[in-house]
């Protein structure tokens, strides 16, 4: 390869690597602080799963390049050290598709098994309710929570959590019990409290006529 052709080829690697570290850079810097909603699916690593392609893809592109260049080698050792080199890029750029195809499932897994409801909240946004099934990790006991997020467009922001622990008739995403109200940049959720469990009781102001619903306000920003 002539002089010239090994300069051009240089200087198309420095702007190929620049190109991407730079659009890896414009799209983390998109999904900071927020997770998707895609086809029903909560997507919550999303900036693992950008990590994860942005290198993949350069895995793809390094295989590629040796593979053209494996042609053009004569010498039996160097081809032999490219060989395993392509093997070992290879063999670990597997890994990582198996590594993100799990993160997935597991989002899909999850959203599947969650009621999620939306709420129009005007402006382009909206109120997604996304309730789970959590479990302790040491009693194994379960209960039910509630994750608030602002969707605009695919993008999710989370606002706020409810914890549904110390209610009787959980579920309340799924059941229905609670209306939103969107005052500016703030949102208020008025979750049906139904009854309290475990021995708990109304604080005393309301023992004798407690609240219809517990309210819980989120900031938009």
């Amino acid at each position: 390869m002539s002089e010239e052709k090994k300069s051009t080829a240089g200087w198309g690697t420095v702007v190929a690597v620049v190109t991407v570290i730079t659009l890896m850079g414009v799209i983390f810097f998109w999904l900071k602080g927020c997770e998707l909603y895609i086809g029903g699916v909560i997507f919550r690593d999303v900036r693992a799963l950008a990590g994860m392609t942005f290198e993949i893809i350069m895995f793809i592109w390094i295989i590629l390049a040796s593979a053209l260049s494996f042609k053009k080698i004569k010498d039996e050792k160097e081809r032999k050290k490219m060989r395993g080199s392509i093997i070992a890029v290879s063999i670990v750029m597997l890994a990582m598709l198996g590594f993100m195809a799990w993160i997935v499932a597991g989002d899909v897994e999850r959203s599947g098994k969650a009621a999620i409801a939306e709420t129009d909240i005007g402006e382009g946004q909206s109120l997604l309710l996304a309730e789970n099934e959590e479990k302790f990790s040491t009693s194994g006991e379960s209960f039910y929570e509630i994750t608030v997020y602002c969707r605009k467009g695919i993008r999710l922001k989370k606002i706020g959590r409810q914890d549904e622990y110390y209610f009787a008739h959980n579920n309340m995403v799924k059941n229905g019990q609670y209306r939103v109200e969107r005052k500016g940049d703030t949102v208020t959720v008025y979750y049906d409290y139904g009854e309290l469990i475990n021995g708990l009781k109304w604080k005393e102001e309301y023992s004798d006529d407690p609240p219809e619903y517990i309210d819980k306000n989120y900031s938009l920003k």
